[in-house]
């Protein structure tokens, strides 16, 4: 696909970190910049005007990805988290309390964490894109355990008669159903449970050959093991909804710049950036 590049500025009254001193402000914004550049695959360059303190940057890539990276930019430095909706790339809402509780919400999910050396299991809710959690014993942080190894309580529907039923499972870990004796895979997989056992029908599953194998091997409590994490570096997050004023220099006659405005032509993104 063809590149265009693109030209805006932010300026300082309306930055976010404007009360930093210019060091400490040129950091910031640069961490930020390198977040949204590999976020969406564009090269970004960054210059702090030192006359008046506008942050000007240069944008090159893929034209949505070019209005994605501006958006989020402007999200991140700028002071006032408002934009007008006229203004926003297309397929992007407005930031409001609404819409960011409910975008949180789409985000998220439970999975299963397993920490093998403090032998403690159990579910959080985390971000889809970083499904990160620290065991509370030892702090370390870890990957989740892969959705098809999950174990605890499995919900099962017998495929032959229908019949529903509970009991300690594993994901890939087929049961017997006690009416018609045939293995089913879990529907889902839950909690350990808690309370009384509410039937007489015993424990059988492939990995204790139904029921010869006592104690079962799934009723272990670590299971199966979450992997240590290890990080890559900042996530940022994808929600693409806000953008402030534009600021021009004096000698643009207040009016925005086209696409190749004050710009060299599109070029090719630098050797080693995304």
């Amino acid at each position: 696909m063809a590149q265009i590049q693109k030209v805006f500025y932010i300026a300082k009254e309306k930055q976010k970190f404007k009360d930093d001193k210019e060091e400490k402000k040129k950091g910031k914004v640069r961490t930020t910049g390198n977040a949204i550049r590999i976020q969406t695959q564009t090269h970004i360059e960054f210059q702090l005007v030192s006359s008046n303190g506008t942050l000007r940057f240069v944008i090159t890539g893929v034209k949505d990805n070019v209005d994605t990276a501006i958006a989020l930019l402007q999200r991140r430095l700028t002071e006032n988290r408002r934009q007008v909706t006229d203004d926003l790339p297309d397929g992007v809402k407005p930031l409001t309390m609404e819409n960011l509780k409910r975008h949180n919400m789409e985000l998220t999910e439970k999975r299963q964490y397993g920490c093998e050396p403090c032998d403690n299991v159990f579910w959080t809710k985390v971000f889809q894109y970083k499904p990160v959690a620290r065991c509370n014993k030892c702090n370390v942080k870890y990957d989740p355990i892969p959705k098809d190894k999950e174990y605890g309580v499995g919900t099962y529907e017998c495929t032959q008669c229908g019949r529903r039923f509970t009991g300690k499972a594993r994901a890939d870990v087929a049961a017997m159903c006690y009416d018609c004796h045939i293995m089913v895979l879990p529907m889902g997989i839950g909690h350990r449970p808690r309370g009384p056992r509410r039937t007489r029908n015993i424990h059988s599953c492939q990995a204790c050959l139904n029921g010869t194998i006592r104690p079962c091997p799934i009723y272990k409590r670590v299971v199966i093991a979450s992997v240590v994490h290890d990080s890559s570096g900042s996530t940022i997050s994808t929600f693409l909804s806000q953008q402030s004023e534009m600021y021009y220099p004096p000698d643009s006659g207040n009016s925005a710049p086209s696409d190749d405005e004050g710009a060299a032509p599109p070029a090719e993104p630098k050797p080693g950036s995304k």
